[in-house]
């Protein structure tokens, strides 16, 4: 079986993804080639170190499309002339590309549909309550997905909105939202080592609890902030430690000042990826407060690193891998009070924290790219692919 990946841009989350996929497809016998559109990215402001480290030894069977051109640059025309013509010369059986609306996955269901030579499927974290829906643009979207094989998703709630969709259950599977698992708990086993020093490099205070967000108004940053505010964890010697940027930041920074919260409360702007897991061990737990989110895989970070979370019930990962009163807490979203109650709890109790933490790294050890290619290889079998 010939097998494509279709992407984009091969970020640092997809790193660890693809070399699972290539290492248990080859070990099967399969052929397996990437086609990466763009060499960099605008949604990541950071740079992508392991992308990077990848692309320098990348298998020959590897091609970036638009060099010096940030994503979604090039006409929709020259991107489908681009793809198609690898498409054609490499005669693929089995296609994997990300989403189902941007012009080269667009262009692959075309060219599925006309040619029928290989088997498609996309991969995504939407879910119903991603915000508002409108039903015509549903019944469109509905039109067009329905013309995949298949969907690598990242929970079961998404796998419900794939069917919605036109995706029966049987030709979909869960996977897609994993990260390195590895990486980040034996990097944190080692940051906890030798906390003292990690603390001093970093400027973090001896105890916080951690928000990594954009600052945008879905993530609802600020209602974080009036928990934590509520919660009189400041009080007791806890700080907050926000990763982020975003068009919200001075908005974010006059709230602090405006609660006198300016001692207790820290931004970070910049934070390599590599280093991330140094906030998320050093840290009591992370909290994620979003109106609505796809997924949240800051969460699998922190759980991975051996820390609990506190997600709002319309986080992706809500349900999925925080489970409430188990390994973290469920809360509403918006619902200030709630949050701040939770913070307080997971704060004041080290015995529930280590509970949760101990719980959350037996919910993680699953969640890793070997789950990803494991389930997107099952994937290519229930759509038919040769």
């Amino acid at each position: 079986m010939r097998i494509q990946f279709v992407i984009g841009n091969l970020s640092d989350y997809h790193v660890p993804r693809y070399r699972a996929l290539l290492k248990l497809a080859l070990s099967r016998g399969f052929d397996v080639s990437l086609i990466e559109l763009y060499d960099s990215n605008n949604f990541y402001e950071y740079p992508q170190s392991a992308r990077v480290a990848f692309m320098q030894d990348a298998p020959p069977e590897t091609v970036t499309v638009f060099k010096n051109a940030p994503g979604e640059r090039k006409h929709w025309l020259l991107v489908a002339a681009k793809v198609g013509a690898i498409v054609r010369a490499t005669r693929p059986d089995f296609v994997i590309t990300l989403g189902y609306h941007t012009s080269y996955s667009i262009y692959l269901c075309l060219l599925r549909t006309i040619l029928r030579r290989f088997r498609l499927v996309y991969m995504s974290d939407s879910k119903h309550d991603d915000g508002k829906r409108h039903r015509v643009k549903e019944a469109l979207k509905r039109l067009l997905v329905s013309r995949f094989d298949g969907a690598l998703v990242a929970g079961e709630k998404h796998r419900l909105y794939a069917q919605s969709l036109g995706i029966p259950m049987q030709r979909s599977r869960v996977g897609f939202d994993v990260i390195d698992v590895a990486y980040f708990r034996e990097t944190a086993e080692r940051v906890r080592a030798n906390a003292s020093g990690s603390r001093e490099r970093f400027d973090l205070p001896s105890r916080y609890v951690l928000c990594v967000s954009r600052f945008v108004e879905r993530k609802n940053v600020p209602v974080v902030i009036d928990a934590f505010a509520k919660s009189g964890l400041g009080e007791q010697g806890v700080g907050l430690v926000i990763v982020g940027r975003g068009p919200q930041e001075q908005a974010i920074r006059a709230q602090i000042e405006r609660l006198g919260l300016s001692e207790q409360v820290r931004i970070v702007t910049e934070v390599l990826n590599r280093d991330m897991p140094a906030f998320y061990a050093l840290s009591d737990f992370v909290v994620l407060a979003s109106e609505f989110d796809q997924w949240g895989l800051c969460v699998n970070e922190a759980m991975a690193s051996g820390r609990p979370a506190i997600v709002s019930e319309t986080c992706g990962c809500a349900n999925e891998l925080v489970h409430d009163g188990v390994n973290g807490f469920v809360v509403r979203p918006g619902d200030v009070d709630q949050l701040a109650d939770k913070m307080r709890r997971l704060g004041t109790d080290r015995t529930l924290r280590e509970r949760f933490a101990t719980q959350a790294e037996k919910t993680i050890s699953r969640w890793t790219p070997e789950l990803f290619a494991e389930n997107l290889l099952a994937l290519a079998g229930a759509v038919g692919a040769r």
